[in-house]
């Protein structure tokens, strides 16, 4: 709608906008079911989460609903390390295919760089806590030695151990406070991925 300056008010449309009809009756049932699980430890602060869904009762009872909602988390990890950590959301291009080739490049180097860290992540018998290799960091020791020209087995071992070095420590149910900034541009010098 757009205001006009004696308070006519038209609907404007494009030309390639296509007109949706709802094909169904006016009034349709609708069957969902409502789940709320906690999602931390009993001893903590009381949080829960809450999902619809149109999942049936009997097949999916409340813990294999949780299951499947931890379940996602791995794909929303997996989507943050993609967008940021290998500067996903920055292009260079402006066409369309060359946009294209970029993400399929930004997917082929996550796949390289995650069955890396999988390659050189060992367990700690003797530790307090379990380690995960940091991986941004594994992202800047892979994209430094995709600059050099040896492909040898000495030289990917090396990687392998250079990643190792960026090992934390794995805390379970530790959270930070979200530290909200604006989003600034980033130069193409300074992008990982560029």
């Amino acid at each position: 709608m757009i205001l006009h300056k004696k308070h006519h008010y038209k609907a404007v449309r494009s030309k390639n906008t296509q007109d949706c009809r709802w094909d169904f009756e006016d009034l349709c049932n609708v069957k969902f079911r409502v789940c709320k699980f906690r999602i931390n430890p009993p001893g903590s602060d009381d949080e829960w989460e809450v999902l619809i869904t149109n999942l049936d009762r009997n097949e999916f009872p409340l813990a294999r609903m949780k299951e499947i909602y931890h379940l996602s988390w791995g794909i929303e990890t997996s989507f943050r390390e993609l967008k940021y950590d290998l500067s996903g959301i920055q292009f260079h291009s402006k066409k369309d295919q060359f946009v294209y080739m970029e993400i399929y490049a930004h997917f082929a180097m996550y796949n390289a760089v995650s069955l890396s860290v999988a390659t050189s992540s060992k367990p700690y018998v003797k530790s307090k806590y379990q380690y995960q290799i940091d991986f941004k960091m594994a992202c800047c020791i892979w994209r430094r030695y995709f600059g050099l020209s040896d492909n040898s087995d000495i030289s990917f071992g090396q990687l392998l151990l250079d990643m190792v070095f960026y090992s934390t420590p794995i805390r379970p149910g530790r959270k930070d406070k979200r530290n909200l900034k604006a989003k600034l541009v980033i130069g193409f010098p300074y992008r990982l991925a560029a």
